[in-house]
Order: C-alpha cells, then sequence, then structure tokens
C-alpha cells in the first residue's frame, strides 16, 4: 500500500485498528440441524457473525473482544459443545476496502 491509501491495484484501502475479533472454525457433530446450531451460536454474547460453510467446517464464528481480559462466551460454549472439535484464530486489525 502506498501512501495515499491504495494498494498495487488502485483500489482504496484502510488498516482497521480498533475491533478485535476472534474466529473459530467448527466441525459440527454429524446429523446436528444445520439452522438451530447457527442459531444458538448468534446467540453468543459478542458474536456478531456465523457463516455456514461447506469445506473443512461447517461454520465460520465471528466474535468480538475488546481486550482480552473478558470471558470468552463463545469458546466457553464451543468447548462444552463440541469438546476441542474446532479451531480458533485471533485478529488484531483488519484491512478493508
Amino acid at each position: 500500500m502506498n501512501n495515499n491509501g491504495k494498494n498495487g491495484n488502485g483500489t482504496n484501502v484502510r488498516r482497521l485498528n480498533k475491533k478485535f475479533y476472534k474466529f473459530y472454525f467448527v466441525h459440527p457433530p454429524l446429523n446436528t440441524d444445520a439452522d438451530h446450531l447457527a442459531e444458538q451460536l448468534i446467540g453468543i454474547k459478542n458474536v456478531e457473525e456465523v457463516f455456514v460453510t461447506d469445506g473443512d467446517y461447517g461454520y465460520v464464528v465471528k466474535a468480538r473482544f475488546f481486550d482480552g481480559k473478558e470471558p470468552d462466551d463463545a469458546y466457553n460454549y464451543l468447548s462444552k459443545r463440541l469438546g476441542s472439535n474446532f479451531g480458533r484464530v485471533t485478529s488484531y486489525y483488519q484491512y478493508k476496502k
């Protein structure tokens, strides 16, 4: 990205530093009702989006966090319901068009 906020393709890009997210990659149990589980996931505190997908995981869950000190409700819910059948990553900032 150059100094005027454009990437090499001429697209306006900005870096957002104020929002932090955790993404959970969920492999649901067999015969899970996709809609029911998605509704349960979106009901978790700080969860902003749930994506129902195909491929290696059935769901991608996007949860907001602030300073890392608050309880991670999404992680606790998934651990209790799914055991270790999910992965997670943390995003400290993002680039957006």
